[in-house]
């Protein structure tokens, strides 16, 4: 796993990563911390990159194929850094995503697998759960199925829709799919009817596969987070692409334009953003670690629930009309929930974020250096004296980005010791 973070004000980008990396195998899980996560994205102009979770693309390391990218395309500048992740794609595509036809089919397969499990181990679950409480017959048992597998199919899609279709697969078909992914969705109706499924499904099944890998929600892959700036941009700016995979000559990737990215400007003079395992810093940031705020409103949430039937209650004790009762009953408590939320977000925001982030904005490069170092070194301590696994780890690198000078390594594990005798190296 990762921890890195990207803090930005008028003067510089600065970039700060981990170099833990997770390696799962059929013995079990290591950790090796030697992983590189920033990288210069160009020989000429100020722009940088870091990444998360998944280390390589369709087999191949990110580190190879920055460096390629970076040889070839390295001389060429864009007006904006969007423009330079666009570029980036384009070279994905143009080395044919560094992937031959069967590791394309081989991606869509484990995708196949993977939909196939959320389905799967949902219906068991909930198909034993009923089965514990009730004594079904065997055609209780067959529609109990079919609506499990339906109900879940449906949910998984409602939420691929949701979250909107990857740019390349907007006029992606059906029939596209059943022709490329045809012996993969063969194997889905194979190991559909090998687990007692209703062999009449098939067309919900692949249906439901359609949607979600179009979608923009289920991703396994990597966050690539670009950094700098372009030829036409006073102050840097950042932005996160998600990319997983491709299939049939079409990558899986989108753009996060929310809370992953963020420009400088004359109305916004300082951002910190935190990717990958990011509960440690936005508990320094925000006063309150992400899973205490969700459990928090979650509380109030049942709590506004159990008031409102004690409240049903002390109406029927006291014979209160039975039209007065159901308008309790229907009163919606969802605008006091969200004041509840509205007013903890106002206060975290006046309390915590806007002090850091006037604090930023003053910053010279040094002090963002060392906040951005110490932002994850943070993360690293909680996970070495938590009961957690030490996923963020070993030695942290740092890099710079300014107008003028480029993107300057400023802590590189790799350069560190070389650097009192050649100072060019920050430069590399």
């Amino acid at each position: 796993m990762t921890a890195i973070v990207g803090i930005l004000n008028k003067r510089a980008a600065v970039m700060a990563a981990d170099s833990a990396v997770t390696v799962n195998s059929d013995s079990g899980t290591k950790i090796y911390n030697t992983a590189t996560k920033i990288f210069r994205l160009s020989k000429k102009h100020p722009v940088g990159v870091m990444i998360f979770d998944s280390a390589g693309f369709m087999g191949t390391p990110w580190d190879v194929i920055f460096k390629l990218y970076r040889d070839r395309k390295g001389d060429q500048g864009f007006n904006t850094l969007e423009e330079y992740a666009r570029n980036f794609l384009h070279f994905l595509e143009a080395e044919d995503y560094f992937s031959s036809p069967r590791s394309q089919e081989k991606y869509l397969t484990k995708e196949v697998s993977a939909y196939y499990h959320k389905v799967k181990d949902y219906v068991i679950e909930k198909f034993e759960e009923q089965l514990d409480e009730n004594d079904l017959t065997e055609e209780e048992q067959d529609k109990l199925v079919r609506k499990l597998i339906v109900g879940r199919i449906g949910a998984i899609t409602e939420g691929a829709k949701d979250h909107g279709v990857s740019p390349e697969f907007e006029d992606y078909t059906l029939a596209h799919l059943r022709s490329f992914g045809k012996d993969c969705l063969d194997s889905l109706a194979e190991v559909c009817e090998e687990a007692g499924f209703p062999v009449d499904f098939r067309d919900t099944w692949e249906e439901g596969f359609f949607e979600y890998i179009r979608s923009q929600l289920y991703f396994s892959g990597t966050g690539i987070v670009f950094a700098g700036y372009g030829s036409k941009d006073i102050y840097p700016s950042i932005l996160t692409v998600y990319i997983s995979g491709a299939f049939d000559r079409r990558m899986r990737y989108y753009f996060s334009y929310d809370d992953d990215s963020d420009k400088i400007d004359n109305d916004n003079s300082a951002t910190i953003i935190p990717f990958a395992q990011v509960d440690v810093m936005l508990t320094l940031m925000k006063g309150i670690h992400p899973g205490l705020r969700r459990y928090v409103e979650s509380k109030h949430a049942d709590s506004l629930t159990k008031a409102k039937e004690k409240m049903l209650e002390a109406m029927k004790e006291a014979g209160c009309t039975k039209k007065a009762m159901k308008k309790v009953e229907e009163t919606d408590l969802s605008d006091i929930q969200n004041n509840y939320e509205e007013s903890m977000d106002q206060f975290i925001q006046d309390e915590f974020i806007d002090g850091i982030v006037d604090a930023v904005n003053s910053f010279n490069i040094e002090d963002m250096v060392n906040m951005a170092e110490s932002l994850v070194s943070v993360t690293n301590l909680q996970r070495h004296i938590s009961s957690s696994e030490e996923s963020v780890g070993g030695p942290i690198d740092v890099a710079v980005i300014t107008r003028s000078e480029g993107f300057m390594w400023v802590k590189h594990k790799h350069w560190m010791p070389r650097l009192q005798d050649d100072q060019s190296l920050l430069l590399e």
